[in-house]
């Protein structure tokens, strides 16, 4: 049960007077009990509470400053792969490309040529030749519709995407680093060789040619020299146990593939997966497995040749289970929106945050020894006002998390606790506002933490430690997407959902906020308020 500071405010001050009139023992009391309706009520210091029965509730505001700070890299743990390039007037472009491992069925094996048995009339095999006869790497998106959406940017501009090889360094750094590769920083170029590319080919984010017209993804398909085919069909034959499981095809057949854009501006596609495509000559046979003839009779009645077909095989592709690594690099134009005093930004995927300085220090010696009820933040951004006819949404959904919390926070896959990490979704039609209804957890945990800090510290603290404790626990804003699943409680019900999973926003998205680090005469220009409505006991209340 969660009341208006004004009804509490009446409310408190009707009861209080009945208690002090005809049960003044129970007036304390019953104050306890009245809050204990709000779970997020909490006293800022390890203070008792006086024996008293005064009571009084009130609200003021603090200022609190913000800037932008630049991201840097971001846990990417995402099944969907980001590739191309997209360029605006505010933040210059940024290029996304990805890194992504493939599959293999389990003891996988090749069809094998075609053999006749003369003794039993019965034939083994299909395959014409014990060779590759094409071989393709299909790049598989959504296509754009009001439900989903496959790409973001300018449907028809011409791009080229170019495919690379995995070498030994990537085998070697995937055994022994850890989840290096989760990060948007990656270090890509060393795990391939340019001079060995697989193949390139030219696109638009709308597929023209006809091939997805029945499908609801499109494709974009880069052929490869068919020796390649043919090499992973002979490791097939000398070595089936490569193809055993996944791992073993990954460190001795396919280390897997680097995909990045060389040409093209303006598009950015949402890759559901890339798939391994290879195509082959077979015989067409009966239920003997002997080869058909075709029927077609020369001038002498004899029938045709072996009736043969070219087809085509989905055979190896990437999965949720092997590796896929999102790498994100943006222009120098970005460092423009970090020197900005007046405004500050967020943009997504893994390019600036805004960051919070909570005055905590104000606030303990202004309300110590009260109970906070509720705090309150909110964040105004600026209409997108973009002449261009593609521009990027706000982002959704914001985390609101300490900075020291951040990387574990996403790391662990953890989700918000309102406790020290809180998430709001934009409010797009009334206020354009992202609000924070109660944070008052955060701000009283904090400022324990802060004050054990320093009593550990004894006489240690210094201007070194207090600055290194205000980096960390700035308050980050960041844009995320957020798993949610839904429950049927029952036929009448529209059921119960569970937020599930968070992860970082790898879509193009963004917002200019109101705030920022420029002052006049000391004070903030434009200062974010938060508003903290507390409650005083004993002779401290009037």
């Amino acid at each position: 049960m969660i009341l208006s500071d004004e009804l509490k405010r009446e409310i408190f001050e009707q009861t209080m007077n009945y208690m002090k009139l005809k049960f003044p023992g129970f007036a304390l009391l019953t104050l306890l009990l009245f809050f204990s309706c709000d779970d997020t009520t909490e006293t800022i210091g390890w203070e008792i509470l006086p024996t008293t029965d005064a009571v009084a509730t009130y609200t003021t505001k603090f200022e609190v400053m913000s800037e932008t700070v630049k991201a840097d890299s971001v846990y990417a743990r995402s099944q969907t792969a980001y590739l191309g390039r997209f360029s605006d007037t505010e933040f210059g472009y940024y290029n996304a490309s990805f890194i992504s491992e493939m599959t293999t069925a389990e003891d996988y094996l090749f069809p094998e040529v075609y053999k006749y048995d003369e003794a039993t009339q019965t034939g083994t095999g299909r395959l014409v030749n014990d060779e590759c006869e094409t071989i393709f790497l299909r790049i598989s998106y959504s296509k754009n519709s009001s439900s989903t959406k496959g790409f973001f940017g300018d449907s028809v501009t011409a791009c080229r995407v170019s495919a690379y090889e995995l070498n030994g360094q990537w085998l070697a750094d995937r055994k022994s680093h850890g989840r290096f590769y989760r990060y948007t920083n990656i270090d890509v170029d060393k795990y391939y060789d340019k001079e060995d590319l697989v193949g390139s080919t030219a696109y638009t984010a709308h597929d023209y040619s006809g091939s997805s017209e029945n499908s609801s993804e499109n494709f974009i398909d880069i052929q490869m020299d068919k020796e390649r085919g043919t090499k992973i069909l002979k490791l097939n034959r000398e070595h089936p146990e490569y193809f055993h499981d996944s791992e073993s095809f990954i460190n001795h057949v396919i280390p897997g593939y680097y995909l990045t854009t060389d040409y093209g501006d303006g598009t950015i596609i949402y890759v559901n997966r890339i798939i391994l495509y290879m195509g082959f000559n077979l015989y067409e046979t009966d239920s003997l497995g002997v080869a058909l003839k075709k029927k077609i009779t020369d001038e002498t009645g004899v029938a045709g040749s072996d009736s043969t077909y070219y087809a085509v095989e989905y055979i190896f592709s990437s999965t949720p289970e092997v590796i896929q690594a999102n790498k994100v690099t943006y222009s120098d134009k970005l460092q423009e929106k970090l020197n900005d005093p007046n405004n500050t930004y967020i943009k997504s995927p893994a390019g600036v945050f805004t960051a919070l300085t909570v005055p905590y220090d104000e606030i303990y010696q202004k309300l110590g020894k009260d109970t906070l009820n509720s705090v309150k933040l909110s964040l105004k951004n600026y209409p997108d006002v973009s002449p261009y006819e593609v521009s990027m949404d706000q982002p959704s959904k914001l985390l609101l998390i300490r900075k020291k919390d951040m990387k574990q926070f996403f790391e662990t896959n953890s989700l918000p606790d309102d406790i020290t990490s809180y998430y709001v979704t934009h409010n797009a039609t009334e206020s354009n506002k992202y609000v924070f209804n109660n944070i008052a957890n955060l701000i009283t945990t904090t400022i324990r933490e802060k004050r054990q800090a320093i009593s550990d510290a004894g006489g240690s603290w210094d201007a070194e430690k207090e600055a290194k404790w205000v980096e960390e626990n700035k308050l980050l804003l960041i844009p995320i997407v957020v798993d949610t699943y839904t429950t049927s409680d029952s036929y009448y019900s529209s059921g119960t959902t569970t937020v599930v999973g968070i992860s970082h926003e790898l879509k193009p998205t963004y917002a200019r906020l109101v705030g920022g680090t420029a002052k006049t005469g000391g004070k903030l220009n434009n200062p974010i308020e938060m508003e903290i409505t507390y409650t005083k006991f004993g002779s401290e209340a009037k």
